[in-house]
Formats: structure tokens, C-alpha cells, sequence
């Protein structure tokens, strides 16, 4: 397991640069000021006020170009530092540990997506930011697969149902997984306890997703299913009754999808039904288990009061109850010999309101509770969201403005999604530890770093702090090419203009980073992290002379 870094950042109102720690002090040579000419072969027929009016145009669209540049130059070269002695970053490349599998980083969608035909491969957009991200891991399940209705003869669905899903759904999702490489997680309603149906969904499932099926999941959040707000059992519905249910569904399950893996509790953090279950959890081939570190789901208290804080999101406390969790899940695991999961997991629960977006501090949190997850030995974390418009679930990796555009496919990703696309450089290594040395205070960062098979070193440096200077910090590694991609946005809350490796995703759902010039790492590196930024740095091993 990789150590975990976390000190707190000042911030600074510049971007962040890697030079060799020897010219961490040099002046960065700025551009000579563009020359405007101005040609007359065309112009000299003109009359005297277009020709006038045409050369303003001309200088008022350069005055601004000029701008932007000097803008980026000066964000880059000018960054106000802290003072004081520099924190050390030191990497332990001998003992790696969890392994960071390509695809860990995931998605999660609500079950009622199935019948509301979004989740097709004819809606490219969607298509091109799932390639982007993966290939990848769809878990589809939420609150609603208690409330779905499954069907594979065309039965009438009863009261209770608020969406229903038939064979010719989950083969509109195998066209999905095939255009974008992706396996599905799929949920089964248990709220409405009828293993034989659950099992008959499973059948087809099988039969139509073949390889691209990972898994079934029994249920969602089954330890509330007492709770007034839900009804799906009495309030005194506890762990035994559960056991003795979900005991059922796995043998239903197993019994007609020989092979296929059942996933559960899908529980909720926060409770010790997952303790209890004790050596009954290893029913399970996979043990998941769901994490929001903020809650806005008391109906009695004025949603205003609810609304989460990006301090709140980037809190030390958040991430010691994410160690907390972590520790119980990988604990549960050890204890039944089975791998875990975060199945379901966002920043904010219950939001259903635009102004509750965490905007770009969802990205920074994304990024690190990926690593910190992944690090802890869960083989993946699916982000939930919802492929309707942004104001109705604010907090989604993807999402639409409009509805039309919703029921057009015409998703984009929003902040949250490029954190996601962060963690996901790092894929594919085996987490390292990572040790930052400090006098004084420590920074409000946090670290993670994995090396691939080649020895090529992935850094994640994740600043918190939402106020004060830049952090410097010196990276001490030799005998690499170091290169950055840093993940900006212009504030805290910004819900646009993000960027990652200076590049954005555009409507199209495609990335083109533009990381910095290659640089040689003799001793060590000079970073420059501003407040309430990331950066992603790549250690690559140079070839010696001669190989």
C-alpha cells in the first residue's frame, strides 16, 4: 500500500511550472511584442473610413491576442512562492504495491437509463468520452434498481415500478460496450424480493452482453431499505434478514448464470452491517461498498442550509473518514478473502441542485479519492451520474445544458469528468510511496505516485489549500525525463474553463494535452503548484548512450 501524503497548500494566483531545481530562479525570456503590418494593396481602394475601420478591427483583435499571451507567459513565469525552506518530495520505487489496473477508474449509472435510450452507441458524444476515460467499468444500479421493473415477456409493470427494463434494452447497451470497449456491472431489484426474477434478468443478461457482463449486483443500499424515506422493509429490518435474502438471490443467481460473479452489500458508509456480516460477506465474489462525503438527503432542513462548501469537499476531515472507510472495506475483504469495490461514489448526495455542484473542487477530490481508493487495494470506484441535464444531478462526470440536447446525446464532460481523466494517467503501475519532507507547517497536499512495468513513474500532486501563495516543491529523482500536465481551472467553484495539459475536452469529447518540454532531471525538480490545482507528473527513465 503506498503512504499517503497530506499537508496543506498555500495558493497563489499563478499557474505552476517544472524547471531544474539549479534555474528554479532563472527569469523565463518572454516573447518580443507581435509587429502589426498593414498592407495598402487592397485597402488603397477602399474609402478612407472602411479603411480606418478595418485597421482598428485589425489592432483591437491583435491588442487582445497580445493579452492572452502575455496573460499565460505571466502565469507561468511570475508566480508569487511561499517563503521559507522548500518541501522535499521523495518517491520509494523499491516496494511497489496495489496494482492501478487499467480500467479502475469507472461510471455509474441509475438503472432507469436503460429504458430512457441515452445509453447508446448512437449517441457519440457519449461514446467518445467513454473511450477517453477507459476502457472502463458501467456500474448500473443506484436507488432506482429497487424501483425497476424486469421483464423478458412483456408483463405489465406493477404500481411500484418507475421504469422498466426488457431484453431489448440491455441489447441496446451491448451495442454501447461494444463501440466504447467498456463491461458492465449490472443491478437487480432486491428492494422487491423475487430471486427468481432477478435471476431470470441475469439469464438474458448473459446470453445478450456475454464477455462485456463483469458481474451482477444484488440490490442498492439494502441497510436502508427500513429507513421511513425508502419503505422497501419494516424499520426494524437489520443485517440477519438481509443475509438471509441476499443468501437467496445468490444461489438464484448462480444457479442460471454459472460463472458470472454476484457483487453486494452496496452498502452505505457509515454503518456496521458490513462488520456483521462477517464470514457470510464472502457470498459475494466482490465485496462493494458506496462513499459521498457530503449529504444534503434531510428533507426537514432548508436545502440552503444544505449546500455544500468547497472547503468543506477538500477538508482534511473528509479524507480521514475516506482512510476510515477504506480501512473497514479492505479490512471485510481480507476477512473473506475477496477483492472490494467502490461501487458507487460522488461528492455530494442528494444535491438535485445546480447551485450544490462542488464545480472544479469535485475534479481535485475525484482525482485524489480515486488514488487514495485504488491505493487501499479496491480494484475500482464508479463515479454516479446522470446523462439528463446538468441542473438536475450538477455533480455528474458527464452531463447535458439543455434537454434537448439530453435527448440528443449532446453530453459534455464537466469538471468532476477531468479529474477522473487525471487519476486515469496514472493507471496501469503499482502504486509507490511517496514521502513529503517539510519544516514548519506542512502544505495542504496530498501525493500518489505508480510506476509501470518500464519504470516509467506517474505523479499525482494534488493542492487543497484555497488561499494564500504558490507551493514550491522539489521533486528529488535522477536519471529521468520529466514532463507535466497540470489541472486548472480559473476558480474554486468554476463550473467551465477547466483544462488539463493546458487543453480542454471539447463538444466532440476529444483531448489533445499539451504537456511542457521534456526536461532532464539530474538531482532533483523544481515544481511550482498554485492553490487549488493538480498536476500530473511523468517520470520517464532516459536511455543511457549506446542503447
Amino acid at each position: 500500500m503506498a503512504s499517503r501524503q497530506t499537508y496543506a497548500l498555500p495558493p497563489a494566483n499563478a499557474g505552476r511550472g517544472v524547471v531544474p531545481a539549479s534555474a528554479a530562479h532563472r527569469n523565463v525570456s518572454r516573447p518580443s511584442p507581435t509587429h502589426l503590418s498593414l498592407t495598402r494593396s487592397a485597402d488603397a481602394r477602399l474609402p478612407l473610413g472602411l479603411k480606418l475601420l478595418r485597421h482598428w478591427r485589425v489592432l483591437i483583435v491583435s491588442v487582445v491576442m497580445l493579452a492572452v499571451v502575455w496573460t499565460w507567459v505571466w502565469a507561468r513565469s511570475s508566480a508569487v512562492v511561499a517563503s521559507g525552506a522548500t518541501p522535499v518530495l521523495k518517491l520509494d520505487t523499491s516496494h511497489p504495491g496495489s496494482r492501478f489496473a487499467p480500467g479502475a477508474v469507472g461510471l455509474s449509472m441509475e438503472t432507469h437509463e436503460l429504458g430512457t435510450g441515452r445509453l447508446t452507441a448512437a449517441h457519440r458524444r457519449l461514446v467518445r468520452l467513454m473511450r477517453l476515460l477507459g476502457p472502463a467499468v458501467l456500474r448500473i444500479g443506484g436507488g432506482s434498481v429497487d424501483s425497476s421493473w424486469w421483464t423478458s415477456s412483456g408483463e405489465p409493470p406493477p404500481a411500484w415500478a418507475t421504469s422498466t427494463v426488457t431484453p431489448a434494452d440491455l441489447s441496446r447497451l451491448r451495442r454501447l460496450l461494444g463501440a466504447t470497449g467498456w463491461r458492465v456491472l449490472l443491478g437487480v431489484d432486491l428492494g422487491h424480493f423475487e430471486p427468481a426474477r432477478a435471476a431470470d434478468e441475469a439469464r438474458h443478461a448473459q446470453q445478450i452482453l456475454g464477455h462485456d457482463l463483469l458481474g451482477i449486483e444484488v440490490g442498492n443500499e439494502p441497510n436502508s431499505y427500513g429507513h421511513r424515506a425508502v419503505k422497501l422493509r419494516m424499520s426494524t429490518y437489520g443485517v440477519g434478514e438481509y443475509l438471509s435474502e441476499a443468501q437467496a438471490y445468490s444461489q438464484a443467481l448462480s444457479a442460471a448464470t454459472p460463472g458470472v460473479a454476484v457483487l453486494g452489500p452496496a452498502l452505505t458508509e457509515g454503518n456496521s452491517w458490513l462488520a456483521q456480516m462477517g464470514a457470510a460477506a464472502g457470498m459475494f465474489t466482490e465485496l462493494t461498498q458506496h462513499s459521498y462525503p457530503i449529504k444534503t438527503c434531510v428533507p426537514t432542513v432548508s436545502p440552503a442550509s444544505l449546500r455544500p462548501t468547497s472547503a468543506e469537499l477538500l477538508s482534511p476531515a473528509v479524507r480521514r473518514r475516506e482512510d476510515e472507510l477504506l480501512a473497514a472495506l479492505a479490512a471485510a475483504g481480507t476477512a473473506v478473502g475477496r477483492p472490494t469495490r467502490i461501487g458507487e461514489t460522488n461528492s455530494v448526495a442528494c444535491a438535485g441542485d445546480e447551485d450544490a455542484s462542488p464545480g472544479f473542487a469535485g475534479a481535485l477530490w475525484a482525482l485524489d479519492w480515486t488514488l487514495r481508493a485504488a491505493s487501499s487495494g479496491a480494484t475500482g470506484v464508479s463515479f454516479h451520474g446522470d446523462l439528463g441535464v446538468c441542473k438536475v444531478y450538477p455533480e455528474s462526470p458527464m452531463c447535458a445544458r439543455a434537454y434537448s440536447g439530453a435527448r440528443a446525446g449532446d453530453v459534455a464532460a464537466q469538471p468532476e469528468y477531468y479529474g477522473l481523466l487525471a487519476a486515469r494517467q496514472l493507471e496501469g503501475g503499482r502504486f509507490v510511496s511517496t514521502q513529503l519532507s517539510a519544516s514548519g507547517s506542512p502544505p495542504d497536499i496530498t501525493t500518489w505516485a505508480t510506476i509501470a512495468p518500464g519504470g516509467t513513474v506517474k505523479i499525482a500532486i494534488d493542492n487543497f489549500s484555497t488561499a494564500g501563495l504558490a507551493q514550491p516543491l522539489n521533486l528529488s529523482v535522477s536519471g529521468y525525463t520529466v514532463t507535466e500536465e497540470t489541472l486548472v481551472a480559473p476558480s474554486i467553484g468554476a463550473g467551465s474553463g477547466v483544462t488539463l495539459g493546458r487543453a480542454v475536452v471539447n463538444g466532440a469529447g476529444q483531448w489533445q494535452p499539451r504537456p511542457g518540454a521534456p526536461l532532464r532531471a539530474r538531482r532533483s525538480v523544481h515544481l511550482v503548484v498554485r492553490p487549488t490545482s493538480a498536476v500530473i507528473v511523468t517520470l520517464r527513465p532516459r536511455r543511457r548512450r549506446g542503447h
